[in-house]
């Protein structure tokens, strides 16, 4: 189990970060916090210091990490030589510099979620959701992506529960088949940590210890919750114009 520390609220209006035009993502990234946005990859520290992020700053539509390595998509910047879209890549130095894994040229993946070897990816090239076992150098094409998000449940591979029109499902087989997990409110973002399952939903986030038998309330904000991501050590809320950090206890 663990707990959070609310530790401070960071101004977060996309639209005023220097040169940046759009932010695709927010993704906690050990003690960081990420952007992926439409002019390359940085890290927020404040709504005036964004420290940009390797040296060709490619559009990076999907985001996500797994311990100290990220992986992304997108498209190319202007000018670059990188094939157009760029598939799957991986950084296990922050970022700054990245390796072509599969599907280059072939697809742009919108959403990335990965966890131990499995990875979902949101192939918006298709209009499909894909699937990885072995961190993305195969991919089974699972049929039209109809999840506004996705989290990976521990345990058997395949567990895994997602959004789609604000109602939660799970699935013990890749979306093979899956079943609603009741809510009694929409649920906007949906994340996990470790065996913990958080949800969010209006201006609340509830945690579940039994992947989501039983739900508790875990924190209230004073504004409705659009993105919530974690990595072991903190959780980076968006809310409105702000994004909250929190630390992570055990």
């Amino acid at each position: 189990m663990v707990a959070i520390l609310l530790s401070k609220t960071i101004p977060a209006q996309a639209q005023t970060f220097n040169s940046v035009t759009h932010i695709h993502n927010v993704k906690t990234f050990g003690e960081k916090i990420l952007m992926g946005t439409h002019e390359g990859l940085f890290q927020f520290v404040s709504q005036n210091n964004m420290s940009s992020i390797g040296k060709d700053p490619f559009d990076v539509m999907g985001l996500d990490a797994d311990g100290t390595t990220l992986f992304a998509s997108g498209h190319p910047s202007v000018g670059s030589k990188l094939p157009n879209p760029l598939g799957l890549l991986r950084s296990t130095d922050g970022g700054k510099t990245w390796k072509s894994i599969s599907l280059v040229g072939e697809v742009d993946f919108h959403s990335l979620e990965v966890s131990g070897n499995q990875m979902y990816g949101g192939n918006a090239t298709e209009g499909l959701l894909m699937y990885s076992k072995n961190l993305g150098k195969s991919w089974k094409k699972l049929g039209a992506d109809k999840f506004s998000d996705i989290a990976i449940l521990s345990g058997t591979p395949g567990n895994a529960v997602a959004l789609q029109s604000g109602k939660l499902f799970k699935t013990k087989n890749t979306f093979k088949s899956t079943t609603e997990v009741k809510f009694k409110f929409p649920i906007t973002a949906v994340e996990t940590i470790g065996e913990e399952l958080f949800i969010a939903s209006k201006d609340k986030i509830y945690r579940s210890l039994d992947q989501g038998g039983t739900w508790k309330l875990f924190k209230s904000f004073k504004g409705e919750i659009a993105d919530i991501s974690a990595s072991l050590k903190q959780l980076a809320v968006v809310v409105g114009g702000e994004v909250f950090t929190a630390k992570l206890t055990k």
